[in-house]
């Protein structure tokens, strides 16, 4: 009867041991679990900060590029106009209008 009541005692020990590791697994898994919640969101911040950063490089860049775009199409129809003033010019365009008024 001695032999039960300790054997009882080992199963009841044990058990509690069981119990407490699995408690503080438990709670070794919910502070992994909460910091890989908190890396998460760190990387989703640095992300959109970094989304953002190229965003507006971008928009620099645009912003360049059609300025320099502007000023080509106003140097070509500078030497456009420029052209068709010294065609009229060599072709005797005064000449004729001089003749038209009087």
């Amino acid at each position: 009867m001695f032999a039960q009541s300790v054997s009882v005692r080992i199963v009841v020990v044990d058990e509690n041991q069981i119990f407490n590791y699995i408690n503080d697994l438990r709670k070794e898994s919910k502070k992994e679990h909460e910091l890989l919640h908190k890396r998460i969101s760190d990387m989703k911040d640095e992300l959109l900060a970094e989304m953002k950063e190229i965003r507006n490089e971008q928009a620099n860049v645009n912003r360049r590029m059609d300025n320099r775009v502007t000023a080509l199409e106003r140097w070509k129809w500078t030497i456009v106009g420029g052209a068709i003033v010294l065609g009229f010019v060599l072709s005797g365009g005064i000449e004729a209008i001089q003749n038209l008024l009087s």
